[in-house]
């Protein structure tokens, strides 16, 4: 069995696909800053730091290399696990504009390769099995246990903001934008832009 012969198509392929994510644009977070203003205990700078960790839930090749990193995965979940991120992560799901960039990254062929790379790749696994000795692992988890992240579960609880993105379907005029994006051919079509290697005309947010 002759290998040489598929390494060049392979290495190609890879090249491409790390092209593509080195001019994939930039999310802006528009609407995630805005949510994020709105919850309690929000300082100006707030956001600024939680804008790096965000990516990973709008740009799959981000997430896999979030997953393929015990230390990096374990940070990411002290971030989620604080309502005023969930308040916006859960507000940003339902917006048209979040659904264009998860769309578009679905149909991207390149970034799905470079996604599969990562978790074919043996330093993911090595990071796994070294993970019990990670010091780094085990600061991230320890933040978990910071007595103040409890008191803002607590805080939030009585905050009725932090209920708006259950109480909004009872909004029937929430529903007008969201119904349209589903029945626009305009969007669907914009979304095979990346599998075609052309690009994406949608603006991220």
């Amino acid at each position: 069995m002759r290998f040489p012969g598929i390494i060049a198509p392979l290495a190609a392929l890879l090249l491409t696909a790390t092209a593509s994510a080195a001019t994939s644009p930039e999310p802006k977070f528009e609407l995630a800053a805005r949510y994020y203003a709105e919850c309690q205990n929000v300082e100006g700078g707030d956001f600024d730091n939680l804008r790096p960790h965000l990516k990973a839930f709008t740009d799959m090749e981000v997430m896999a290399q979030t997953l393929a990193d015990p230390a990096r995965l374990f940070s990411l979940l002290a971030v989620v696990n604080d309502p005023r991120t969930l308040h916006v992560m859960a507000k940003c799901s339902t917006e048209p504009v979040m659904w264009n960039t998860w769309l578009r990254g679905l149909t991207d062929f390149n970034k799905m390769v470079a996604a599969s790379m990562v978790f074919a790749s043996p330093q993911t696994w090595m990071n796994w099995m070294m993970a019990p000795a990670n010091p780094a692992v085990w600061n991230a988890m320890l933040h978990q246990l910071d007595p103040q992240r409890y008191v803002q579960w607590v805080s939030s609880a009585f905050n009725p903001q932090f209920y708006s993105p259950m109480l909004a379907p009872m909004n029937p005029a929430w529903y007008a934008p969201r119904v349209e994006w589903l029945a626009s051919p305009q969007h669907w079509g914009s979304a095979q832009t990346p599998l075609a290697g052309k690009p994406a005309t949608t603006a991220e947010k």
